[in-house]
């Protein structure tokens, strides 16, 4: 009887330790943008609704480090340009929080896909990748004492690895 729910325990266990799949490529390296990405920003503070009110370019940056088969430890930096009220009812600000540079992420990996997370394991974009391009789509939506909802359009950031 012990021995058979010895078996059954490793079994559960052993499936929930390997559920991802191994990547197909490596993603370890530097991570370019090959040009400013369009960003759109949300937020609640003009009005009651979170609408959009502003958008930037941003020129991304992703430091990628393989901290095991299936998660990845990520620094992403970036510069922003062109930050642009778009929003009537934001007079005299839109209410939006510029997003820190770094940021430090963790991700998930399962073959060619890259699940980007904060701390808190919330995901914040999802992307997959071939030997040296990425794409994905970044959405990231908090909030405190207003919401705020930074995010690009779908498959709008691409980076490349450099060598």
């Amino acid at each position: 009887m012990e021995f058979s729910i010895i078996i059954v325990f490793i079994m559960i266990t052993g499936c929930k330790l390997n559920s991802g799949l191994t990547p197909a490529r490596k993603i370890e390296g530097v991570w370019k943008t090959s040009s400013p990405v369009k960003f759109y920003i949300k937020t609640d503070f003009c009005t009651s609704n979170l609408e959009l009110v502003a958008t930037e370019d941003r020129t991304v940056t992703m430091e990628i480090k393989e901290t095991s088969n299936y998660t990845v430890d990520i620094t992403l930096t970036y510069t922003s340009s062109n930050f642009t009220v778009v929003n009537q009812n934001c007079t005299s600000s839109t209410g939006y929080t510029p997003d820190v540079s770094p940021m430090y992420l963790h991700g998930d990996i399962s073959s060619t896909q890259l699940t980007v997370m904060n701390s808190q394991s919330k995901v914040l974009g999802i992307f997959t990748f071939t030997t040296d391009l990425m794409q994905g789509t970044w959405n990231d939506l908090w909030c405190m004492v207003y919401c705020q909802n930074v995010y690009t359009d779908t498959n709008g950031l691409k980076l490349t690895l450099q060598h």
